[in-house]
């Protein structure tokens, strides 16, 4: 069966740095910038947060496996996808809240053929 990798995708992974003051500064840095991807809806739901309800949508987000580098394997929930990724620029750093998608698990399909990853993007993520 032939996938399709019809949309880009930005993966992104979070350090942590200090600042002149001493501030623990959270920064992103692309480890895959831009790779062509598949994404599929899984299913929506939606929760009770204090007295607010919060949606949620979980995309399934299909890459090709080489294309995270070997030093960056596994994906871990630390790490973050941006799509889309139209008109935003390398490593960047505060994306509109409805581009981050937070990873939940990637499973590898095949033997190193492809990475399914499993996501998030909830109406309550700024940054």
């Amino acid at each position: 069966m032939q996938r399709r990798y019809d949309r880009l995708v930005t993966v992104q992974r979070k350090s942590v740095t200090q600042s002149g003051s001493g501030e623990e500064v959270s920064t992103w840095t692309d480890i895959a910038y831009r790779v062509p991807a598949r994404v599929e809806p899984t299913r929506g739901s939606e929760r009770m947060t204090g007295a607010q309800e919060v949606a949620q949508q979980e995309l399934t987000v299909t890459i090709r496996f080489h294309v995270i580098p070997s030093t960056s394997r596994p994906l871990t929930p630390e790490d973050r996808i941006i799509y889309p990724v139209d008109g935003l620029s390398q490593n960047v750093q505060a994306p509109p809240a409805n581009c981050i998608l937070d990873i939940v698990s990637p499973d590898e399909v095949g033997r190193q053929i492809d990475l399914s990853i499993k996501t998030i993007r909830r109406a309550d993520v700024t940054s």
